[in-house]
């Protein structure tokens, strides 16, 4: 394990200051993996190409480098055709996909019927149907849990989907 840190922490240090990847890899490493003695390790791995002040450069663009922020969960989406126009769901579904959504199933409601487009969270965390419903703007949302949906929200593409997707 303390190979991994020292070799992990020669790379990112070797990344700062702008020593090329191909110079790094080709640094040599300990000849054993399970090597305990990190004393060994040191004397074995050559560091003489690195230098031990890193540029004001490369300190500047480190204090300015920001967190990564954590990637918010899209998941899975369903989009079927409740008004019978041809490719409504297809439309609907490429409209969501441009803004990032991850629609898995595009299909047709049982019915034709539906008055209007509407957006349905299969999860009791509701945070991804009403972002779906914000940029639909339907003022439609449903919460219909019955188990046997595989999707996390259902959108159901009415005789409006049109005016929904400019």
């Amino acid at each position: 394990m303390m190979l991994f840190v020292t070799v992990a922490t020669v790379i990112i240090a070797a990344m700062l200051i702008g020593v090329s990847r191909s110079r790094v890899s080709a640094m040599p490493v300990a000849a054993s993996v399970n090597a305990i003695d990190t004393n060994a390790v040191i004397e074995r791995t050559d560091t003489s190409s690195l230098s031990t002040t890193v540029p004001p450069a490369a300190q500047a663009k480190a204090a300015t480098v920001k967190p990564l922020a954590s990637v918010p969960s899209i998941g899975s989406v369903q989009v079927l055709n409740g008004c019978g126009a041809e490719g409504a769901a297809n439309r609907v579904a490429d409209f969501l996909r441009s803004k990032g959504f991850d629609v898995k199933d595009i299909g047709n409601a049982s019915t034709w019927n539906h008055q209007s487009t509407i957006v349905i969270s299969r999860t009791t965390d509701m945070n991804l149907a009403n972002g779906i419903e914000k940029l639909l703007k339907t003022g439609k949302v449903v919460l219909i849990r019955n188990g046997d949906s595989m999707y996390d929200v259902t959108v159901v593409a009415g005789p409006d989907f049109e005016e929904r997707i400019k």
